[in-house]
């Protein structure tokens, strides 16, 4: 065994039985979890994420309808609620309802909403209890930001797992919302 095994093997060691065994369990049931909390502390390259992690995201297939309203919401400008967002579509787009008849009601709206920031196409943070879309989700870690007492610009990769946790929108993206914000 090198020193270097050595000195891993003794850090390890150190740890209390709870801890080893947790990060054991992590290890073995959810090494993307694990990787992407090394990553959000600061321990290892945000951007060097798994293969899997990537695939996983490029999975993701956008129905017609979605593709379509994810065209139509990229300038939609200000954050928007669902109920905001079909009032918006039935002012300046119409011909989506014609097409999308389902699109008038909150709950369809929200689904299709959900997919495409679950896609990372559309933003998402909450304003008490509403929750609001915004084009991009760099703009939704910015309003997150300031609704969190936070300056957009010292936000961290440390920051990465309460943005996702607190606005539900995947890790990956907001991993990349961050560094658009910082360019």
């Amino acid at each position: 065994m090198g020193s270097d095994e050595t000195d891993r093997d003794v850090g390890f060691e150190a740890l209390d039985s709870e801890t080893r065994d947790a990060l054991r369990r992590l290890a073995a049931n959810d090494p993307t979890l694990l990787r992407e909390t090394l990553a959000d502390l600061g321990y290892l390259d945000p951007g060097s994420e798994s293969v899997e992690t990537v695939e996983n995201r490029e999975t993701l297939e956008l129905s017609p309808a979605q593709e379509r309203l994810g065209d139509l919401l990229s300038s939609m400008g200000s954050p928007r609620s669902t109920t905001q967002i079909i009032d918006l579509l039935g002012e300046q787009h119409p011909s989506f309802f014609e097409e999308y008849g389902s699109a008038k009601h909150r709950p369809w709206m929200s689904n299709q909403l959900n997919a495409l920031v679950d896609a990372g196409e559309l933003g998402r943070y909450r304003d008490g209890r509403t929750v609001l879309y915004t084009p991009s989700i760099a703009d939704a870690i910015r309003h997150w930001a300031l609704k969190n007492d936070y300056f957009a610009e010292d936000l961290t990769a440390r920051h990465v797992g309460r943005i996702a946790s607190d606005t539900e929108m995947p890790r990956s993206a907001v991993r990349e919302g961050l560094e658009e914000l910082r360019e």
